[in-house]
């Protein structure tokens, strides 16, 4: 590794364009060479020189009034990982369903490492799109039903390092205690199903059930999320439970295969 006048290691190409393209997030989708340098820590020189590589390849395109958004290329090679794409179009008519059983919103996540990532949310309701996130949009595991299902069934060591904190509070009700949250995890593989209210906004809330492939390893986590006074489980969990052995057997079917990330 080489270092830099004063010392510092050097990043290398790899490393630098990767701070570029994350420096774009949900709220950050068009961001100038300034914007770009400031949340990638690069200076704006190496920025302008990675920007114009990654416009002309398409993984950045210049809008208008000179900013930079994600490219459409960029986007067509992502919609080619297994773990997103052909799970969530496995799903979708069932997210549907379910979202036309209940009223509640219907969601589908998979995990990423600490983190859950939703894949598609079916709703009518601005509030809950806005809450539960835009396909992409991640939340920490310990903050939803779908992540505590996905947590639940992770393996030892990332359940030990999540509940060791820190623990971010969205409410009041949030679970910021490691060891009411290792409780809350042995509660949910015993009931196989998790229940959340008021977690992440006051008012809503969520119940979730797993996923699994053909192998009985979890792949995901399917949720229904609204109101409070909606989400009660005798009404919610047999149309949850429905939907997640519906694209459980359209994973098996397809021949979806999940690629675990992290443990």
């Amino acid at each position: 590794m080489t270092t830099s006048h004063s010392g510092a290691p050097e990043r290398s190409v790899v490393d630098r364009t990767l701070s570029i393209l994350g420096a774009f997030d949900r709220d950050n989708r068009t961001l100038t060479l300034t914007d770009i340098s400031r949340r990638s820590g690069l200076p704006v020189a190496t920025v302008h020189r990675i920007v114009t590589k990654l416009t002309g390849w398409g993984a950045l395109e210049r809008d208008s009034d000179g900013g930079y958004n994600i490219g459409l290329r960029l986007w067509e090679t992502a919609v080619l990982a297994p773990r997103g794409s052909s799970l969530a179009e496995a799903a979708q008519p069932h997210l549907v369903e379910l979202h036309r059983q209940t009223s509640a919103g219907a969601t589908i996540a998979i995990r990423d490492g600490a983190e859950s990532v939703c894949l598609s949310l079916v709703t009518n309701r601005t509030d809950l799109a806005h809450l539960h996130s835009d396909p992409g949009g991640r939340l920490p595991l310990h903050a939803s039903s779908v992540g505590l299902v996905l947590l639940a069934h992770a393996g030892e060591p990332l359940r030990s390092a999540v509940c060791a904190g820190p623990l971010p509070a969205y409410t009041p009700a949030t679970i910021t205690d490691g060891a009411a949250l290792g409780r809350c995890l042995v509660r949910i593989r015993r009931e196989g199903h998790a229940l959340v209210r008021n977690t992440l906004t006051v008012g809503k809330g969520g119940l979730a059930v797993p996923v699994r492939d053909g192998r009985g390893a979890i792949v995901a986590a399917v949720g229904a999320v609204g109101p409070v006074e909606l989400v009660q489980p005798v009404r919610l969990l047999p149309h949850v439970r429905a939907a997640a052995e519906a694209i459980a057997r359209a994973v098996r079917s397809g021949g979806w295969r999940d690629v675990e990330v992290g443990t």
